[in-house]
C-alpha cells in the first residue's frame, strides 16, 4: 500500500460552510517515501461571498492567480487516482480530509477507496513537542525545528512536500534512536550526547552562505571532530574490555517464491548450502516466513519482514530468470538504503 501526502488551500475552516481553492497530493513508495506521482490543481469558488477573508490571505487568493482554476469535479477527478486504495498522510491530515470527503460529496463523486487509517504528521511530531524542541505542532513549527526548509507555506503542492520531509526526517531520527537503544547501557548517553551536540550546530553552522566572515564548513566540521574525540574518550574511559568479533558477510537472497513454492524453496536451499561453503551467511526468508505467514492473505507483512531482514544484511544477491514484483521492492529497497546488489549468473553461481 503506497501512501499519499496531501494538502488543500480553502475559504475557512467550515468543511460544509467553506470551499476548496487548490488540492495537491503526492503519492509516495510506502518503504521508501519516494515520490511516485503528483497533482496540483487550482479550484474556482463558486461562493466568495461565504469566504472567510484571513483565509484569502493567507493562501494568497485573487482572481488574477486563479485564472486558470478549474471546477471542484475536475479538480477532483484528477487527484482521485492517486488517493485512490493508498493510506492518506499528511500534517493535521483529518483538516485536509474532511473538505477532500466533503468535495466528493458536493462533486456528486465517489471517494476513492482509501485505508481507513491516517498517518498524521502533526501527532508523530509530538516527541519534538514533549522535549521542547517546539512550542507548536504547526506544520512550519516542526519544520524549524527539524531544520527543514518550507519554500512556499500555504501552497498546497509545497505544503503536501513539506509534510513528506518532517516524516523522513521524523523515520530517520527514530532509526538512529533505534540503533542507539540497542547500545550497551552506559554507551547510550555518551552517543546520546554526541548527536545532540551535531544537532545543536545545525542552527548555528546551518547558513553557509552567510557572509561575515567566519568559515561555517570549518567550524562545523570541527565540532564534529571535537565530538568523535569526545566519544572516544568517554568509551576509553569506561574501560571496557572489547572482544574482537569476526562474523560472516550476511547475504541476503533474492529469488522467485510465489510462482512454484515447492520447487523455488528447493532452489533457495541448494543457494544457502552453496553459500554457507562459500563462508557467507545466508539469509532467505522464503524457507521460514512460509511457516507462520500465508502469502495469500498477508503478503504485505511478508514483504515488511523481508525488507527488516535485509537492512540487516550486507548485500543482496539477485538469483533466477526474471524479477518478480517482491524481488523488485527488495532490490529498489537494498539501492535506496546503500546496500550493494549483485546478480548472480543465470545457472545460479554467485
Amino acid at each position: 500500500m503506497d501512501l499519499c501526502f496531501v494538502d488543500v488551500e480553502t475559504t475557512g475552516l467550515d468543511p460544509v460552510r467553506h470551499e476548496l481553492i487548490e488540492l495537491a497530493a503526492v503519492r509516495v513508495d510506502r518503504h521508501t517515501l519516494e515520490p511516485l506521482d503528483h497533482v496540483s490543481v487550482k479550484v474556482r469558488p463558486e461562493r466568495l461571498a461565504d469566504a472567510d477573508p484571513k483565509a484569502l490571505e493567507v493562501n494568497g487568493y485573487s482572481d488574477g492567480a486563479w485564472r486558470d482554476a478549474v471546477s471542484l469535479g475536475a479538480g477532483l477527478r484528477r487527484v482521485a487516482p492517486l488517493l485512490e486504495g493508498a493510506l492518506v498522510a499528511g500534517h493535521n491530515v483529518g483538516f485536509d480530509w474532511a473538505f477532500l470527503a466533503r468535495g466528493f460529496l458536493v462533486a456528486g463523486m465517489p471517494i476513492p477507496d482509501v485505508d481507513y487509517h491516517r498517518l498524521d504528521t502533526a501527532s508523530l511530531a509530538w516527541p519534538l513537542f514533549a522535549s521542547a524542541e517546539t512550542d507548536s505542532l504547526s506544520l512550519d513549527a516542526v519544520c524549524k525545528a527539524l531544520c527543514l526548509h518550507r519554500p512556499s507555506p500555504h501552497r498546497a503542492l509545497a505544503d503536501a512536500m513539506a509534510s513528506l520531509e518532517v516524516a523522513r526526517k521524523l523515520r530517520d531520527r527514530a532509526l538512529v534512536g533505534r540503533r542507539v537503544a540497542n547500545l550497551v547501557a552506559d554507551e547510550q548517553p555518551i552517543v546520546e550526547a554526541l548527536l545532540d551536540r551535531i544537532e545543536g550546530g545545525r542552527d548555528e553552522y546551518g547558513p553557509w552562505t552567510v557572509d561575515d566572515g567566519r568559515d561555517y564548513r570549518a567550524e562545523a566540521f570541527a565540532e564534529v571532530i571535537d565530538g568523535l574525540h569526545y566519544c572516544a574518550a568517554e568509551l576509553v574511559r569506561l574501560g571496557r574490555p572489547r572482544v574482537p568479533r569476526i562474523r560472516r558477510r550476511r547475504v541476503y537472497v533474492c529469488h522467485p517464491y510465489r510462482d512454484a513454492p515447492e520447487a523455488n524453496v528447493a532452489r533457495v536451499t541448494a543457494l544457502c548450502r552453496t553459500l554457507t561453503e562459500d563462508g557467507f551467511a545466508p539469509i532467505a526468508p522464503q524457507l521460514y516466513l512460509p511457516a507462520f505467514l500465508d502469502e495469500a492473505t498477508q503478503r504485505d507483512e511478508a514483504l515488511a519482514l523481508c525488507l527488516e531482514l535485509l537492512d540487516a544484511c550486507d548485500e543482496l544477491r539477485v538469483y533466477g530468470d526474471r524479477i518478480s514484483e517482491g524481488m523488485r521492492l527488495e532490490i529498489e529497497h537494498a539501492e535506496a538504503r546503500g546496500i550493494p546488489v549483485r546478480f548472480a549468473q543465470p545457472g545460479g553461481d554467485p
